[in-house]
């Protein structure tokens, strides 16, 4: 199993499918700046549905453009209600583990709002051909590990637990779904870049 670390290079996953030099970008579900951790990028905006977030990397990267975005997410914002908006256009939006935790159509009404403000998206999700994935979520959040089976026969599972949801996709329904295009990751299994593939869009 990974060993989870406080940190990681989100940046350098989504550099396997792009580049970022000279681009304006939108991390969607930016988290704690994970894209910034280890490089930084001049034209960067952070979104993110957990205001505890978003006020700490105001803190800590004042140069940067932060928005609180209050829609709902089961795990992270069940209680929210606003509708994602956008002011702006971006050459290529990131969004690492956000696909994970969201049900279809949220995914898809949050996908077509991108869409008409980005150039490019990138977009990680759960395959139900990774079982190192499924693994590694019940190990770390000590769920029974039974329900293997049904997320590899179905193009989309919902592992719930409790108030936890992680999604797992077949690559070609998530891709057809998207009208996008499912690439795999070079990161090992022991990486927690290399849990999940990536939607190109």
């Amino acid at each position: 199993m990974i060993k989870l670390q406080e940190k990681y290079d989100i940046r350098s996953y989504f550099e396997q499918y792009t580049t970022f030099e000279n681009k304006k970008v939108l991390d969607f579900g930016c988290a704690y700046g994970s894209f910034l951790n280890f490089k930084p990028h001049d034209d960067y905006t952070g979104i993110d549905v957990r205001a505890k977030c978003i006020e700490q990397n105001k803190k800590k990267w004042p140069q940067h453009k932060w928005i609180h975005c209050d829609t709902f997410n089961t795990m992270y914002n069940p209680n929210g209600e606003q509708k994602l908006e956008l002011d702006s256009s971006y050459d290529v939006c990131v969004s690492f583990s956000v696909l994970t935790h969201m049900r279809l159509q949220d995914i898809i009404d949050t996908v077509d709002i991108l869409k008409k403000h980005c150039g490019k998206l990138y977009l990680s999700y759960y395959s139900n051909k990774d079982k190192f994935a499924y693994d590694t979520i019940c190990e770390f959040r000590e769920i029974p590990n039974t329900q293997w089976t049904d997320i590899n026969q179905n193009d989309m599972f919902y592992l719930e637990y409790g108030r936890l949801l992680w999604t797992f996709f077949d690559d070609e329904y998530i891709a057809q779904t998207l009208k996008a295009k499912s690439h795999t990751t070079s990161f090992a299994d022991n990486d927690y870049r290399g849990l999940q593939r990536c939607l190109v869009i």
